[in-house]
């Protein structure tokens, strides 16, 4: 069965929130390359909920690496965080559905490719 990992978020600030997300879009497949799907919500001027879907707890698991390592390098704009998991017991996406997003695949791979860029070789 499918589990979900619902990580709730609460910023610093507006900058912070802003730069962490960007962080997250250049490392989400180097950090968490077995995701299946990631939806992340901005709850609160300063909060977000972030709800992945890996195929099972042993994929989940192997994440929490990467999941450290995202939340260390973040850890000075986090006022708090927690996360929970569990079984997936219902999904649903309508195919007609036209989700729009603040941010696309397409700055997902902008900001992956400037992040690399940035690193000395």
């Amino acid at each position: 069965m499918s589990v979900g990992r619902i990580t709730m978020i609460e910023w610093t600030s507006d900058e912070a929130m802003q730069s962490a997300f960007k962080l997250y879009l250049s490392t989400q497949k180097e950090y968490f390359p077995n995701a299946q799907a990631v939806i992340n919500v901005k709850t609160g001027p300063l909060s977000m909920m972030s709800l992945a879907i890996y195929e099972s707890f042993e994929e989940a698991e192997k994440n929490l690496v990467g999941r450290q390592k995202f939340n260390d390098t973040v850890a000075i704009f986090v006022k708090d965080t927690f996360y929970y998991e569990g079984d997936l017991h219902y999904f649903f996406q309508d195919p007609n559905a036209e989700i729009v997003s603040e941010y696309t695949e397409q700055d997902r791979l902008f900001f992956e490719a400037e992040r690399k860029a940035e690193r000395p070789s």
